[in-house]
């Protein structure tokens, strides 16, 4: 793979992976694989996934909301099944992340990223789930934070308010020592469509510009992709990718946002050439097992399996590993340590005999 130079205006990007603390670049290195690149499964959807098994039942004949217990169980069997392939998973507090767990069906090698936002309609601003926090992430033994804004970069009111909240969830990750992960979502306004040619038209700006916006306080963008697969011309969507690589300050993974798969297959294809780090999608691989109950099983198996490795293979053969996005190698992580690191402000300052133990650490 061509190591890519680093854009201008990023440079500066690379002193924050090099002073990374420890707690997050733990964190980096157990949701990326032995090429720092992510391929991760994301299951953190709450709403979507009661939506789409109340359309299972009614299409089956029964009129029953799903209930927690079936959310979970769906979920799980999605965890054992699919998360051996990635090296990390997304998911929530809700119904998975310490369900995964307990259940063992999180397997030992694959990272865990825990949804921190309650799930809330575009246009609304961001909030912590009730009672979930980021130190409850980091003491259940999270390796990142996730976070979602859907952000509307022509609403100044929309952008100062989303945009405080993840400068309050990145101060409580710094506090907590643990990797932020953050997702942009555009969103249609009112009296408007996903389809409406006013969205469409500022869609792919909107993109760029959260990315600018997001990317000086998170360590990783979860991004949009910036065009239409279906309708761009290669030309134009290439230019919107090398665009987006650009804007982006930190290494970037590619949502899928319930994309059909083969149509996000080439979407990721695109975008590792243009230098994403990776993916991070869910329904993209398992949207259709919520057509039969009974073939669930056997559909994630096979289709879920076959697309997990199709994406990977994009992902090893063009996917930007992050170190060498920085032009950073292990010798210039290992000499960026301070000898006094473990030690706080106050100790370092100090003339007097530092005590062992003395430090933050």
């Amino acid at each position: 793979m061509t190591i890519m130079t680093i854009p201008d205006q990023n440079k500066g990007a690379r002193a924050h992976f090099l002073q990374l603390t420890p707690g997050k670049l733990m964190g980096l290195r157990r949701i990326t694989d032995e090429k720092n690149r992510f391929k991760v499964l994301a299951l953190d959807q709450s709403n979507s996934f009661r939506k789409a098994l109340k359309a299972l039942h009614t299409k089956e004949g029964s009129a029953k909301d799903p209930d927690y217990a079936e959310i979970r169980d769906i979920k799980l069997k999605m965890v054992a099944t699919l998360s051996p392939l990635a090296t990390a998973v997304l998911l929530d507090v809700n119904y998975a992340a310490r369900q995964a767990l307990n259940s063992l069906a999180l397997p030992k090698h694959v990272g865990l990223i825990v949804r921190l936002e309650a799930s809330k309609d575009p246009g609304i601003k961001s909030e912590y789930e009730p009672g979930w926090s980021v130190e409850k992430i980091k003491k259940m033994g999270g390796d990142a934070v996730k976070l979602l804004v859907y952000i509307d970069t022509e609403d100044k009111d929309n952008v100062k308010a989303q945009i405080n909240f993840v400068k309050e969830v990145s101060k409580a990750c710094a506090e907590n020592d643990i990797l932020l992960m953050t997702e942009e979502l555009s969103f249609p306004r009112k009296g408007e469509e996903k389809s409406s040619p006013s969205f469409k038209a500022r869609k792919v700006n909107n993109i760029l510009e959260a990315a600018k916006l997001i990317g000086p306080y998170t360590d990783i963008l979860k991004l949009e992709f910036p065009g239409f697969i279906q309708e761009d011309s290669v030309s134009q969507m290439e230019e919107n990718l090398h665009h987006l690589n650009e804007a982006a300050i930190r290494p970037w993974v590619l949502l899928s946002a319930g994309e059909k798969f083969d149509l996000f297959a080439k979407q990721a294809e695109m975008a590792m050439k243009a230098g994403s780090s990776g993916y991070m999608a869910g329904r993209a691989i398992f949207n259709e097992s919520f057509e039969s109950s009974k073939n669930q099983d056997a559909f994630l198996k096979s289709t879920g399996v076959e697309r997990m490795k199709k994406l990977n293979a994009i992902i090893e053969k063009q996917a930007q590993n992050w170190m060498e996005r920085y032009q950073i190698t292990a010798q210039d992580m290992a000499s960026s340590v301070d000898p006094q690191w473990y030690l706080d402000s106050k100790s370092k300052a100090s003339d007097s005999p530092r005590p062992s133990g003395s430090g933050d650490y």
